[in-house]
């Protein structure tokens, strides 16, 4: 249940206010058609959302240009003109490859996640251009007028990173959303041997949440239901050779072993130990 606006805290309150700010629904709806042609090759959108790695690129990458553009005062403080330019130009190109992450992650998000997303990218493009701007000045030799710019532009930065905060940290994106979900610890009879067929995807209940269960090559298998990129229900996606398709975003997880074959998951789905006892199937615990 949604807290009384009252009763929210000041920064709650806050980022209500942005997300609901009007015209963001229409500019997003925009931009998803714009980046269509990117975001429709998949192999490159795996590679921007981290599939390869393990884990979301995006978070990791954004402490690059904060970083340098957090050092540029204090290299300005010491009289450090060159190293603070340098470190002005790294922090920018830095940037360019954490937006192209950031982009990759916001095109699979919707409603008010998308909003709140959608302003965040803008700060920090608002953030870049600040910097941009400084760095033009600097190598002018307008140094006074190149340190005020660094300054804004780590401001607005620091406030993009603060919504990015609450994406990650209160909304769980690009974050494991199977990671706290375990057992049980003792072998739980879920469903009749006959019950679980080649090709169709059976949830059961296991512990006060769902596990998917299918055969494949005859063997039974059996996965969290809840998909890791944003907790969408795989019983409801596809099979398509041995693979599970979600229905929210597209993630592809292989049913014999739950790796990720396709983003924008990037962690596996966690399988679970089966067994047949007098015609009936068992699931216990996690494998591995």
């Amino acid at each position: 249940m949604k807290q009384p606006e009252a009763s929210q805290p000041p920064y709650a309150r806050i980022i209500a206010s942005i997300e609901d700010l009007p015209g963001l629904e229409n500019l997003s709806d925009w931009l998803v058609k714009a980046l269509a042609p990117v975001t429709k090759r998949q192999k490159l959108m795996d590679l921007l959302h981290g599939r390869l790695f393990g884990h979301s690129l995006h978070p990791p990458l954004s402490d690059l240009p904060l970083g340098m553009w957090g050092s540029v005062p204090v290299l300005d403080l010491i009289g450090d003109r060159r190293g603070a330019t340098a470190l002005t130009a790294a922090g920018c190109l830095a940037a360019g490859a954490t937006a192209a992450t950031g982009a990759a992650d916001w095109s699979v998000t919707y409603g008010r996640d998308r909003r709140l997303a959608l302003v965040h990218g803008l700060a920090n493009t608002a953030a870049l251009g600040f910097q941009l701007t400084s760095l033009s000045a600097r190598l002018r030799g307008q140094t006074a007028r190149g340190r005020l710019l660094s300054l804004a532009g780590l401001t607005v930065g620091a406030a993009a990173a603060y919504l990015g905060g609450d994406l990650i940290l209160d909304r769980a994106m690009t974050v494991n959303h199977t990671a706290f979900i375990a057992g049980p610890g003792e072998w739980t009879d879920v469903a009749g041997d006959t019950d679980v067929t080649e090709g169709t995807l059976m949830a059961v209940d296991v512990d006060d949440r769902k596990v998917v269960l299918t055969r494949v090559a005859g063997k039974v298998c059996a996965l969290e239901n809840t998909c890791t990129h944003a907790g969408g229900p795989l019983n409801e996606g596809t099979v398509e050779d041995g693979v599970v398709v979600c229905p929210w975003h597209g993630s592809r997880f292989r049913l014999s072993d739950g790796a990720v074959l396709g983003g924008p998951a990037t962690f596996p789905e966690p399988q679970l130990q089966t067994r047949k006892i007098r015609g009936r199937i068992q699931v216990r615990g996690r494998e591995g």
